[in-house]
């Protein structure tokens, strides 16, 4: 299980949310209402994922949503789970994404 305790202290997000396929909160950290951020977010990745697939045949792999001053990554951690972070701190962007990106649901 991927531990989100350290997985925010490593890249500086202000929350996380690890979810299922059907948007089911699997666990979270830093949010009052996971479980409508865990529907949005399996809605968002699946339309998504549908664009993805229609334009190039492919399958989507990370979602990134930025404003001036937050982001949020998705990672698709296997065909069952998703894991979302938020941060307010752009400067980390890189970092977050590289860590997002060396993620595998059976560590």
């Amino acid at each position: 299980m991927i531990n989100l305790q350290q997985l925010l202290q490593d890249t500086g997000a202000i929350t996380a949310i690890l979810a299922d396929k059907d948007g089911n909160v699997i666990d979270s950290i830093n949010t009052e209402h996971s479980n409508n951020l865990a529907l949005m977010t399996e809605t968002s990745f699946a339309m998504c994922n549908d664009l993805l697939k229609d334009i190039t045949g492919s399958n989507l792999n990370q979602l990134i949503a930025r404003s001036e001053e937050n982001f949020v990554v998705v990672n698709k951690l296997d065909s069952d789970n998703l894991i979302l972070l938020a941060s307010d701190n752009i400067s980390r962007f890189g970092l977050l994404l590289k860590q997002m990106n060396s993620l595998n649901i059976n560590k």
